[in-house]
């Protein structure tokens, strides 16, 4: 406690003046970077085949037959999540609800993978 309380009385106001910029910048640069826009479509791919793409202003409950068993796919006002499946892991229904542009759901064992998407093509990242 001691150590502490000497490490704070040997800070400065142009230290204090810097972690103050630095938390203020990192948070504003955190939240104009992170902020997808929603989504206004699904697609569902099962392994190299595209199952279909689907809106996301609708309520409906897609059942998907893959190479280990069904997975239930829920759309719910403007989000989509899976609620059942037959892989023993469970992380694509622990994964929850997603509405976000490049957001995707995975379940690895079903070969089932689906993805947020909008009318234009929003890159997340780029290769050459």
């Amino acid at each position: 406690m001691k150590k502490i309380l000497q490490f704070i009385s040997k800070i400065q106001i142009g230290d204090l003046f810097t972690i103050i910029i630095f938390i203020v910048l990192t948070t504003y640069l955190s939240s104009i970077l992170w902020n997808f826009p929603q989504g206004e479509y699904l697609k569902i791919d099962m392994g190299k085949q595209e199952i279909g793409s689907f809106s996301l202003n609708q309520n409906v409950t897609k059942v998907i037959e893959g190479p280990v068993g069904k997975t239930e796919v829920i759309i719910d006002s403007g989000k989509v999540r899976i609620s059942k499946s037959p892989c023993t892991k469970k992380y694509c229904i622990h994964q929850g609800w997603i509405n976000q542009i490049n957001q995707s759901i995975v379940c690895v064992p079903n070969q089932i993978y689906i993805s947020i998407i909008g009318n234009q093509t929003d890159y997340d990242s780029l290769n050459y």
